[in-house]
């Protein structure tokens, strides 16, 4: 068979920079609007108070080690589904994304304990307050939140119809956006109160409406009948073994994720302990800006595991290849555009958080972080798309251990004890975070250059 009859998901050359962009921009739009949605949320609560600010990102640090934690196990649904695809085997499609939507229901037998007692002993003393409901909240919301932006996604996305994605990802967000303004801040009319003022309560619950309509919304196109017909996607028992065998795949990535996500939530409530409360709000900003332009880290690097797991079922590994030297031309462009945020114009970003009261000092001390952020920004772009083309050959016990070892050795640990034995400031996170960066870039690169990837069969 050639590249065109079984790996072209375009109808550019397999693997190309055309079909890169072309896979990747519409998971590049959902991504930008999911992201957006994160950052508006901490946007409208530093204008209700720097309190609820600082308790929602401490927080969210928690929520995303539980989401990510899970998510990364529920996202092999899609080198499965593009494997199963690029070996035309579409009838088994469905039955693999039903795995994944049991085990994420399966999956509340665990996040009702944590929310319920798990939350309290999760979030710095002094920001609890304001930061456990906040994170109950979001926590019981997680197996739906996976069921639809992973296990549905990974239907649409491992197959290369990633348009569904941002146009049900967009009507999510804005009905967020519409939900947030009158649950944080109330809503009155004339002397009646119609909603009160919510603040990081009011945030969360939008959150989790906006999340559920976007799974209701997935789940309803994926049980339409020419999905059922084609894709079996009404083939919904649960099968123990095939799950099993899903979760072993998914399983190392996952717990590689969880020991990232995890350090970098116990760091973020160690870092609140102990700088000041400017010092910590800047590093909420730099972080929120920074994260602002993750959907083009993670677009393209979906993007890159829905081409590769195509290959790799196909068995087309020059595509793979291509698809390589694809995302290395896109960086000085994603780079470009990210610095006139990051680095040329900052203010205007940094001061949209920021009340008239604050000084110029934060601004100053906030760019700084975004410098260091900008260049971190380019090596997690790198490092990304190196591990996404692992994963989707199954190669996934060795990006387990570089993700883990380097992260927790090279950023967690300098950073604890610059912060808490040196009394350094949040900056020092920025500059860790590099020489992380930088390491698991060279490791993934020698890994792709040895060809062991090429050995692991998942189908």
């Amino acid at each position: 068979m050639s590249a065109t009859q079984t790996t072209n998901l375009t109808r550019y050359p397999a693997g190309s920079i055309r079909e890169l962009c072309t896979i990747s921009w519409p998971i590049v739009l959902s991504s930008a609007a999911g992201y957006l949605m994160a950052v508006i949320d901490r946007l409208f609560l530093s204008h209700y108070s720097e309190a609820a600010f600082n308790a929602c990102f401490a927080a969210t640090q928690w929520y995303w080690n539980f989401f990510c934690t899970t998510a990364e196990i529920v996202l092999i649904a899609e080198v499965f589904v593009g494997q199963l695809n690029g070996a035309k085997r579409f009838r088994e499609i469905g039955s693999a994304v039903w795995q994944m939507i049991w085990f994420c229901l399966l999956l509340y037998a665990i996040f009702i304990p944590i929310s319920i007692w798990g939350a309290p002993l999760l979030v710095a003393d002094n920001v609890a307050e304001l930061g456990v409901p906040y994170l109950r909240i979001l926590t019981l919301f997680i197996p739906i939140d996976c069921i639809g932006y992973c296990a549905l996604g990974a239907f649409f996305v491992g197959r290369g119809e990633t348009k569904i994605i941002p146009r049900v990802t967009i009507v999510s967000n804005l009905l967020n956006v519409v939900l947030d303004i009158p649950f944080i801040f109330g809503l009155k009319w004339g002397d009646t109160v119609l909603i009160p003022a919510g603040g990081v309560i009011g945030a969360a619950i939008a959150t989790v409406v906006s999340q559920s309509l976007s799974a209701l919304l997935l789940f309803g196109l994926f049980i339409r009948k020419s999905y059922r017909e084609r894709y079996g996607t009404n083939r919904i028992a649960l099968k123990p073994q095939f799950l099993g065998h899903c979760l072993k795949i998914g399983m190392p990535a996952s717990l590689a994720r969880f020991i990232n996500s995890l350090g970098w939530a116990i760091l973020t409530q160690v870092i609140a302990a102990n700088v000041s409360t400017d010092d910590f709000q800047a590093y909420g900003i730099s972080h929120s800006i920074y994260i602002l332009f993750m959907f083009f880290n993670e677009g393209f690097s979906v993007g890159t595991r829905t081409i590769c797991s195509n290959a790799m079922g196909a068995h087309q590994y020059h595509v793979v290849r291509r698809n390589c030297h694809a995302w290395v031309s896109l960086i000085l462009i994603v780079m470009g555009i990210t610095a006139i945020g990051m680095i040329f114009f900052p203010e205007p970003l940094i001061r949209s958080f920021l009340t008239q009261g604050d000084t110029a000092l934060e601004i100053t001390h906030t760019s700084a972080m975004l410098r260091w952020a900008w260049i971190a920004f380019a090596l997690e772009f790198t490092f990304m798309n190196m591990m996404s083309m692992l994963i989707a050959s199954g190669d996934t016990r060795f990006t387990m251990f570089v993700n883990t070892a380097s992260f927790l050795c090279l950023s967690v640990v300098p950073t604890y004890i610059g912060v808490v034995y040196f009394g350094m400031t949040s900056i020092l996170f920025w500059y860790s975070t590099l020489l992380d960066g930088s390491v698991r870039s060279l490791l993934f690169l020698k890994r792709y250059r040895s060809g062991r990837w090429m050995r692991h069969r998942i189908i």
